[in-house]
């Protein structure tokens, strides 16, 4: 475990150290790593109830206001990848990961892929580059969920 110790400084005086306690993960990114690819499998197949289940906490602000009858399986992960940057990968791999506490931030590396649902109700993909980056996960109650992307940086083709 890397245990480093930040010391905050405010007009020269020291006032306090702050702890950050964080422990590499194995590369299959452990437990918060298992959870980020039960959502990816979710949203790969794509299935609306697995999706709600395995990527999201009950209380998420977005699905609240979110109509998720208005979607099929298919548009619902049009939508989900749309908005969430992360779960937008195909081809992807995990490479380990930093844990702290109930946080984690996963090292991945992937295809974005773009799609969208035009008028006539058809998905079409209008974009696609590889990508590395890091992605954030959360536990709660010992549920370890996506939350959020930190950064995804594209990257060139491979020739």
């Amino acid at each position: 475990m890397l245990r480093l110790s930040i010391y905050l400084v405010l007009f020269g005086v020291l006032i306090a150290p702050l702890r950050v306690n964080a422990a590499s993960l194995p590369a299959d990114g452990g437990d918060p790593g298992k959870a980020y690819k039960a959502c990816m499998d979710a949203v790969a197949k794509p299935d609306k109830p697995s999706i709600v289940a395995l990527c999201f906490f009950k209380d998420d602000a977005w699905l609240k206001k979110t109509n998720l009858d208005y979607f099929t399986n298919e548009t619902f992960q049009v939508e989900v990848r749309d908005v969430y940057p992360a779960l937008r990968l195909i081809d992807w791999k995990m490479a380990g990961g930093q844990m702290d506490g109930d946080k984690a931030k996963l090292t991945v590396e992937g295809t974005v892929v773009r799609h969208r649902v035009e008028t006539t109700g058809d998905i079409v993909e209008y974009d696609r580059y590889p990508v590395k980056g890091i992605v954030d996960m959360r536990r709660v109650n010992g549920v370890w969920r996506y939350a959020g992307t930190q950064e995804l940086e594209k990257q060139q083709p491979s020739q």
